[in-house]
């Protein structure tokens, strides 16, 4: 046989042996240091990844921080103003501050500063939950000082008084100092009959700019006491539709709730600490019935 012809079968044994060999020695061979430069498509996924981890931490944040919320609204509004309470002493947008604040530092910072891996993550979580419980109490702290414990009808209206705005050293009658339930207490303040007395309140609170007798237990009489004269003094409900129609348009969706005439209830000025409204009497009884956010006037 020729040889080359042998030669030419030999070629590509070799030649698979070279490769071979270079693979083995590519294997031996030292590796390349790795960039630090991470692929596109590599951070596309790491951001991914991120970015759902931190919606997923929004979004608990958020239900536990609406939780709580939800918890304080129903604490104010149906236990310390309720009815019509709740918008004429001026909680409303009180309350809507901290609702906002309360969300900016808790799922808000929370979010922003959450990074999977970073050192002290715990410990930045921990201290914004305690901000942001500290918001909260400190907000509630506020609204609680502007609930109304007594309603104390004066001359020919009520008036919404906080505790903070009596001295309670002067409160004789102890029941007269309790708030009853979640509703403020009924108080009648009387004008001093005797003459003497009566001119030196005029002088305490015309020149001495003291409080008036709405503000000033000493004056102040259990409710049905008053009752004759809260009902004298008392207009008929029938007015109050008669006015403005916006006005009038509130107040005949309440009766449409109550199921009676109009002719059942009489109705007095309450004077907030930001609105007015009004109180709802029974014709019958002279005791408060409902109170709502209407201008009276």
């Amino acid at each position: 046989m020729d040889v080359s012809i042998l030669a030419g079968l030999q070629m590509p044994w070799s030649r698979l042996g070279g490769l071979s060999g270079a693979d083995n020695n590519s294997a031996n061979a030292p590796k390349p240091a790795i960039s630090g430069r991470i692929p596109l498509i590599m951070q596309g996924d790491i951001g991914a990844e991120f970015s759902m981890t931190r919606a997923r931490l929004f979004t608990q944040r958020f239900a536990a921080t609406a939780g709580l919320l939800l918890l304080a609204f129903l604490l104010v509004r149906f236990l310390w103003f309720p009815d019509g309470y709740f918008l004429i002493s001026g909680v409303a947008k009180l309350f809507l501050i901290l609702v906002a604040v309360n969300l900016i530092v808790g799922p808000g910072l929370s979010t922003l500063l959450y990074k999977p891996g970073k050192w002290g993550l715990k410990f930045d979580l921990i201290v914004i939950a305690c901000i942001e419980i500290a918001v909260l109490g400190w907000g509630m702290y506020e609204i609680l000082q502007r609930r109304p414990d007594f309603a104390v009808f004066a001359v020919d209206r009520f008036e919404a008084v906080t505790l903070l705005e009596v001295d309670r050293s002067q409160i004789e009658n102890r029941q007269l100092g309790l708030r009853p339930g979640h509703t403020p207490r009924l108080i009648y303040a009387e004008l001093p009959t005797d003459p003497e007395v009566m001119n030196r309140l005029i002088d305490e609170t015309v020149f001495l700019g003291m409080q008036d007798i709405d503000r000033r237990p000493e004056f102040w009489r259990p409710y049905v006491a008053g009752i004759p004269l809260i009902k004298a003094a008392a207009m008929p409900l029938a007015d109050l539709i008669a006015g403005d129609d916006t006005r009038a348009r509130l107040v005949k969706r309440w009766l449409a709730k109550q199921d009676q005439p109009v002719a059942d209830y009489l109705f007095l000025p309450i004077q907030g600490r930001a609105a007015d409204g009004v109180v709802i009497l029974h014709a019958d009884i002279g005791f408060p019935v409902d109170v709502l956010a209407i201008d009276p006037w």
